[in-house]
């Protein structure tokens, strides 16, 4: 199953980077609102291609009058000596538009009478679209656990004596308790002041009962 998935995905990987090729891609018009003619000083097309950044994937547009100019793509020895020989694309129609598939420098000229050493010629430098890799999440190092150290205890259950000898421990010293000033202050009620407390209620409920009893008749 991994077999028939991977080159589906590489199909569909090669799909979404062709798309963002294109929408990347940009359309240059040679010599902007001007096109493609005899231009007012030599170093004008030179001056215009200097001005731009022209990448693998862009195009050229060629915009001229097709009586009076062409298009033809050189190599570098006819372009500095303005010849068309042996040319290696020739245009004669208008617009011309251009794909620069590859990086290189591309040479391009009008072979018509002498417009070429009057500057209608240009210079397309391509350049290489670096490669756009992902950024790599960084991997957190380790967090490394200091482990807990808990104090062990003897099987006695007695914490570990020190070393150096067996020393027995100094005898507690005995402090007498103070004794409290003023006779019984502070002592615990006795036994029989609890039991006074107690018949002296038992009277006092005895006294509450006649005396409503009393009340019940007297209101008849």
């Amino acid at each position: 199953m991994l077999q028939l998935q991977n080159p589906f995905a590489l199909l569909l990987s090669s799909l979404f980077v062709t798309f963002l090729y294109q929408c990347s891609a940009t359309q240059f018009i040679v010599g902007d609102s001007a096109g493609w003619v005899i231009p007012p000083f030599p170093t004008y097309y030179t001056n215009w291609t200097n001005s731009h950044f022209i990448r693998e994937g862009d195009s050229l547009e060629f915009d001229f009058n097709a009586r009076f100019y062409n298009l033809i793509q050189v190599s570098q020895s006819e372009y500095e000596h303005c010849t068309a020989l042996e040319p290696l694309k020739v245009f004669n129609s208008s617009p011309v538009n251009f794909p620069l598939k590859e990086r290189g420098i591309y040479y391009f000229i009008c072979s018509v009478s002498n417009y070429c050493t009057l500057g209608q010629k240009v210079i397309i430098n391509v350049h290489q679209i670096p490669p756009q890799n992902p950024p790599t999440p960084s991997a957190s190092p380790p967090q490394h656990q200091v482990p807990k150290i808990s104090p062990q205890l003897s099987p006695n259950g007695s914490a570990p004596q020190p070393s150096g000898g067996t020393s027995n421990p100094p005898a507690p010293i005995n402090v007498p308790s103070p004794t409290p000033v003023g006779g019984n202050v502070g002592c615990p009620p006795t036994p029989s002041s609890i039991h006074g407390v107690k018949s002296n209620i038992d009277v006092a409920l005895l006294v509450c009962a006649m005396f409503g009893t009393f009340l019940g008749f007297w209101m008849m």
